[in-house]
């Protein structure tokens, strides 16, 4: 018996799958040519007109208000914190106190000198009557002294008149003169001795009198350590930052607090490295706070770089707005110059100053774009010189279009 069997073949899956997988591969990369992306879609587009005038060169900046006289708080002796009075933002006068602390030894030095001083006082004051009871009794020799002299002096006249007559002999008389002259020098002596005292006694209380200025210059400098505990302001201003909390233990020279003017401001701007070329010195800047403006002008330039951007002080010479204050968030524009009747555009974006660019110009119907080489000059924050390449009135595509430079004419819809 024979057996038929059926030879035809059946199609191979593995054949389908790699035809599909081909026709997939070849209808993306037709999609991706250059050639299906020549029509462009005008809402998607941002295009600016030519226009003729005057153009205000200015470079922009960010940064922030700055006190020219801040004040850094710090720590004159290792203390604790006892009391946070006013914190970061407050407004401050010169006597507002910020801070207590409290370090027993400063407490225990400042008693100790006052009572050193009450001491050297006193030690004073005993002295003054020591003195002048010892020259009372030095006074009262003295005038026991002149009344024994006035006493003999009267003998030796008395005898004198009598001596003649033989009524009194001569070695008395020699006897009365004799104690005369002694009791003559004991008195010069007497007196030296007083004069010599009253200048021991000067002495002795200007000793004492030093001990006292020493000891209140002590008590001085014990109050002032005292009194640092107490931290002020010093400054008419706002508290800028506060190192420490409550409790702290801080060490000799450390950092409190730090306050900043508010009257006594200047701007510090960063400023890109690309546009410095165009910034000057004494140029006018101003300064938007975001409740206004304030004008200004640039005195100073940093010479290094940091992070592509370079630092510009600007010194404010108009009047601060309600809200300026050290910290504060600004921008600032800088008026580098001007150009008078130049055509310029918005600038085009990866539109660079002095170089040429190709840029897609529009025609009058705004259905083509025609690719247009044009050449850049000076540039503004928003708008840039063009210096050949185009007419007044000519619009021009400014959007991004880094992927459309292979073509030179594009369909817009």
């Amino acid at each position: 018996m024979d057996i038929l069997i059926n030879t035809k073949k059946r199609p191979s899956y593995f054949l389908i799958a790699g035809s599909v997988t081909v026709l997939i591969i070849a209808i993306v990369w037709l999609i991706l040519q250059p050639s299906a992306q020549q029509r462009i879609t005008l809402d998607d587009l941002w295009s600016g007109e030519v226009q003729q005038g005057d153009l205000q060169l200015q470079v922009s900046g960010y940064g922030r208000l700055k006190s020219r006289s801040p004040r850094l708080l710090t720590a004159h002796s290792n203390a604790t914190v006892e009391e946070v009075l006013l914190k970061p933002g407050a407004l401050v006068e010169p006597d507002s106190v910020i801070l207590r602390l409290s370090d027993p030894q400063v407490s225990q030095a400042l008693y100790a000198a006052e009572q050193a001083l009450t001491q050297r006082t006193n030690q004073y004051r005993q002295l003054e009557i020591n003195q002048q009871r010892e020259l009372l009794a030095q006074q009262a020799e003295l005038e026991i002294l002149r009344s024994a002299l006035e006493s003999a002096q009267l003998q030796v006249n008395a005898q004198n008149q009598l001596i003649a007559k033989g009524i009194v002999s001569n070695i008395d008389y020699q006897r009365s003169v004799l104690e005369l002259r002694q009791l003559t020098r004991r008195l010069d002596i007497e007196q030296q001795r007083i004069t010599q005292l009253r200048q021991l006694h000067l002495a002795n209380l200007a000793i004492a009198q030093s001990n006292i200025d020493a000891q209140t210059t002590a008590l001085a400098h014990a109050k002032h350590r005292f009194d640092t505990l107490t931290v002020t302001a010093g400054i008419t201003g706002v508290v800028q930052s506060l190192a420490v909390e409550l409790g702290q233990s801080v060490s000799f020279g450390q950092q409190l607090a730090l306050v900043g003017s508010t009257t006594d401001l200047y701007a510090l701007l960063s400023v890109p490295q690309a546009t410095m070329q165009q910034v000057a010195l004494s140029q006018s800047v101003q300064i938007n706070t975001r409740s206004g403006f304030i004008a200004g002008k640039v005195s100073r330039i940093d010479p290094m770089i940091n992070n592509g951007s370079v630092q510009v002080e600007v010194a404010l010479n108009g009047a601060l707005t309600n809200n300026a204050r050290p910290e504060l968030n600004i921008e600032g524009v800088i008026n580098t110059g001007i150009r008078r009747n130049v055509l310029y555009i918005d600038k085009p974006i990866n539109a660079s100053p002095f170089s040429d660019a190709t840029v897609f110009q529009l025609n009058q119907a705004r259905d083509r774009a025609t690719a247009k080489q044009l050449q850049f000059g000076h540039q503004t924050n928003d708008k840039i010189e063009i210096v050949a390449g185009a007419k007044l009135a000519e619009q021009f595509i400014l959007s991004d279009m880094s992927r459309w430079q292979a073509f030179t004419t594009l369909n817009v819809i």
